[in-house]
């Protein structure tokens, strides 16, 4: 597992991140600026066990030159796993196996998903008919 922040000597450098927040159901997915400052919703992929989620991101990541993957971790507030830390786990290393030479990181996103539906939830958006812009946006 990489570190929250990229060392140094590590860091890509400028140009486009995507992120993920992993789910069951759902992965969504952000897209940065090439300046890697301000991400945006860009799609949802619909989890799926037969590896066509992995190829979905690997293209979108191909598309979209992409220079760093964020992964999001869920972990309970108190810091345990979950259900959803080990999906998210899985998703992390089968990404990693299919680009190997791509930096792939694991970020804490406690709270992430929450703070995205508090802020639809402001804007009148409800949860259940923004639920694919809010996993984006939790990304």
């Amino acid at each position: 597992m990489t570190p929250d922040r990229p060392d140094p000597e590590s860091d890509p450098g400028r140009g486009r991140r995507l992120a993920l927040d992993v789910g069951s159901v759902r992965i969504g997915v952000a897209l940065s600026d090439p300046d890697g400052i301000l991400a945006s919703p860009l799609e949802t992929v619909a989890a799926a066990v037969d590896g066509s989620d992995v190829s979905r991101v690997v293209e979108l990541i191909e598309e979209n030159f992409v220079v760093e993957v964020v992964v999001g971790l869920p972990v309970a507030l108190r810091g345990n796993h979950t259900a959803s830390t080990a999906a998210a786990l899985d998703f992390y290393e089968d990404l990693g196996e299919e680009l190997p030479d791509l930096p792939i990181r694991l970020v804490d996103e406690r709270m992430s998903t929450m703070a995205a539906t508090q802020a639809f939830q402001a804007s009148g958006v409800s949860a259940k008919k923004g639920r694919k812009r809010i996993d984006q946006a939790a990304a």
